[in-house]
C-alpha cells in the first residue's frame, strides 16, 4: 500500500492523483416525514452537479426504525431517479432501530456491494442527515478532493431555525463554533472507501461514530480536507435522534449559558 500523508501537516509524500469510479451518499433517516423530502430534494441538486461526469453515482436510504411516512418519501425519490440518465443506483434498506453508527455502516456496505466490481480506492462516499440540506457543490467538491488524493473530506453546518427566543443563543453559539478548529458532523462527511475499509467502517454506535472514523482515517495517515465554506443546513431541534449528537450539544451550550447568566 502506498504511503499515505496526514491532515494540517508538511506531507511526506505528494498525493496521487486519483481518477473517481463511483460516488454515493448515505442517508440515515429515522422518523423523519416532516424533513426527508426537503433532504432528498437537495441531494437531488448536489447530484445534478456530478451527475454528468461519466461516473458512477447513487444513494442508499437507510430506514433504522421508522414507523411514519418516510419509507414512501424514500421510495418515490428512488423511483424518480430511476427516470435520470446516468449510471446510478439507490438503495432503500430497512432495519430495527440499530442507531446512527450502524445505519451509515449499513449503507455504505449496500452501495459497497453494488459496486464491488470497483476499486475501492476508486470510491467515495459521503454521509449526511436526514433532517439537513446539502449545498449544491457539496458533491462537487469531494469528488474534487479525492481527484487530489485527500482520503477523508469535512464540512461544517449552518443551524436554519434558530428561534426569536434564541438571538442571543445563535450569536454565541456561531461564535465559539467559527473558533472550532475541526468540527466533525454525520451530516457533512466524505472519505474514500479503500481506507474506509481498511479502518473498520463505521463503528455501531449510536453516537459519534462521525468522529471516531474521522480520527481512524487521521491516525492511519489518511489526508484531510476541511471545508470551511460549504455549508450543510440543519435543523435547531433539541429532541435529536441520536443520544448526544448535534441537537444535544445545542442544549447543552444553552444550558451553559444560561447558567453562567
Amino acid at each position: 500500500m502506498r504511503p499515505r500523508v496526514t491532515s494540517r501537516m508538511t506531507p511526506r509524500t505528494t498525493p496521487v492523483v486519483k481518477q473517481t469510479a463511483a460516488i454515493g451518499v448515505v442517508v440515515p433517516v429515522h422518523n423523519e416525514e416532516e424533513l426527508l423530502g426537503s433532504a432528498l430534494a437537495a441531494l437531488n441538486v448536489a447530484f445534478a452537479e456530478v451527475r454528468h461526469t461519466g461516473i458512477q453515482w447513487g444513494a442508499a436510504i437507510v430506514l433504522d426504525g421508522c414507523h411514519d411516512d418516510s419509507a414512501s418519501i424514500a421510495r418515490r425519490w428512488a423511483r424518480s431517479l430511476a427516470q435520470l440518465e446516468g449510471r446510478h443506483t439507490t438503495v432503500v434498506v430497512r432495519c430495527r432501530n440499530i442507531g446512527v453508527g450502524g445505519a451509515r455502516r449499513l449503507g455504505c456496505g449496500a452501495l459497497l456491494r453494488r459496486w464491488r466490481t470497483l476499486d475501492p480506492d476508486d470510491i467515495w462516499l459521503a454521509t449526511t442527515d436526514a433532517d439537513s440540506r446539502v449545498p449544491p457543490r457539496w458533491l462537487a467538491s469531494q469528488l474534487a478532493a479525492h481527484g487530489a488524493g485527500v482520503n477523508v473530506w469535512t464540512g461544517r453546518v449552518s443551524v436554519e431555525d434558530w428561534s426569536p427566543d434564541d438571538e442571543g443563543l445563535a450569536r454565541r453559539w456561531n461564535d465559539a463554533y467559527e473558533d472550532e478548529k475541526a468540527p466533525i458532523h454525520g451530516a457533512s462527511l466524505g472519505f474514500d472507501a479503500r481506507m474506509y475499509l481498511e479502518v473498520g467502517g463505521f463503528a455501531l454506535v449510536r453516537t459519534g461514530e462521525d468522529r471516531a472514523l474521522y480520527e481512524a482515517i487521521v491516525d492511519a495517515g489518511g489526508l484531510v480536507h476541511d471545508d470551511r465554506e460549504l455549508r450543510v443546513i440543519t435543523s435547531g431541534r433539541r429532541q435529536g435522534r441520536a443520544p448526544l449528537g448535534f441537537a444535544h450539544a445545542l442544549d447543552t451550550f444553552d444550558e451553559r449559558l444560561r447558567s453562567s447568566a
